[in-house]
């Protein structure tokens, strides 16, 4: 199976509550950078989760509205979700969804790209980072990095 790990692009400063914030300009144009470089691989995606958090429906709905798919809001995709929750959750998803597209934040889209992987901290996920992962089953240390496309 495949998965695809979209971390959101640019957004303001904090001022106020977190889950407000709003892409930048910049923040937008990376995503659709990113959705471009990749755009042969986004085409076989499925079905796309996203955080409720404002930058991450922005950013999911740039990658939605290039492959004309719904966006369906996961609130286990905040950020300080653990891993294992996330993992669990894809582990009962119908395998025909595959390829999936998680649109988070950090530290999660870093500690589930590295934690599948069984990298440690090797691969990282700066804004708008889109990481292509292959599995047998979504789990610790049970896939493969096979690429992982940065924005700059």
């Amino acid at each position: 199976m495949q998965l695809l790990i979209l971390r959101h692009g640019e957004a303001e400063p904090v001022r106020g509550d977190d889950a407000a914030r709003q892409l930048t300009e910049r923040g937008r144009e990376a995503v659709a950078r990113v959705c471009e470089m990749r755009a042969a691989e986004l085409a076989g995606v499925r079905a796309i989760w996203a955080s409720p958090f404002i930058r991450t429906q922005q950013t999911a709905r740039i990658v939605a509205d290039l492959l004309g798919l719904p966006v369906k809001t996961e609130s286990l995709l905040i950020g300080d979700t653990p891993p294992e929750l996330v993992l669990n959750a894809l582990q009962q998803v119908d395998t025909a969804s595959y390829p999936l597209l998680l649109v988070s934040h950090q530290p999660l889209v870093g500690r589930l790209v590295n934690g599948v992987c069984g990298s440690g901290n090797r691969y990282p996920m700066g804004t708008s980072s889109l990481a292509c992962l292959r599995a047998p089953v979504w789990a610790d240390s049970c896939g493969e990095l096979e690429w992982l496309q940065h924005a700059y």
